[in-house]
């Protein structure tokens, strides 16, 4: 019996090699790979984080300010720092509200039990944060996701996690104000987080 091209074709073909986080801080630690690469594991696979671009900055230089002052020390913000999200997930989120804890996380980092929100910063990268950043952080229980668009200066504000995305979705722009769920009280003015 003669096999078609595409028989052929589909029995050389080799399942994706998923990392764990446990291989992937291994190839860090040995050198394998290189740390000034900025790269994440998002579901098993290397991605490269954003670039860091001036109005990106800004806005992280913003945001962590304002909100640091906002929401004193009911919370630790998490700026950039990796966070294991799941076993085949180690993303480095804009900045993470995790919760308070006296080591300040010095023997592992926070997990999805200790995340109260993650806030993705988005120029270049919106479908991604929107895609498969959104489904990782609700699949794993994040229970507030924040996209702040840098290009139309907005936010969005994702809620009400399930397994394969969000229920909830709200935009605020410039002149609108934002809250977190876990701190209602804490109101800040689009404004003043983007310029």
């Amino acid at each position: 019996m003669v096999k078609s091209v595409s028989d052929m074709a589909n029995a050389t073909e080799f399942p994706e090699r998923l990392i764990t986080v446990e291989e992937f801080d291994r190839m860090l630690d040995r050198g394998i790979l290189d740390p000034d690469e900025r790269l994440e594991l998002i579901e098993g696979r290397l991605v490269r984080r954003e670039p860091m671009n001036p109005p990106h900055a800004s806005i992280m230089a913003r945001l962590t300010k304002r909100l640091e002052r906002g929401l004193g020390n009911r919370v630790l913000l998490w700026p950039q720092l990796p966070i294991v999200a799941a076993e085949r997930s180690k993303p480095f989120p804009d900045l993470s509200l995790v919760r308070m804890q006296d080591d300040y996380y010095g023997t592992r980092l926070p997990v999805p039990d200790d995340i109260l929100a993650v806030v993705e910063v988005s120029d270049t990268r919106l479908r991604t944060d929107r895609g498969e950043k959104l489904r990782l952080y609700a699949r794993v229980g994040i229970a507030e996701y924040w996209i702040v668009d840098v290009k139309k200066k907005t936010v969005e504000i994702y809620r009400e996690q399930h397994q394969l995305g969000y229920a909830s979705c709200a935009v605020a722009a410039k002149g609108q104000n934002v809250a977190f769920a876990a701190f209602p009280d804490a109101v800040f003015s689009v404004d003043e987080l983007l310029g």
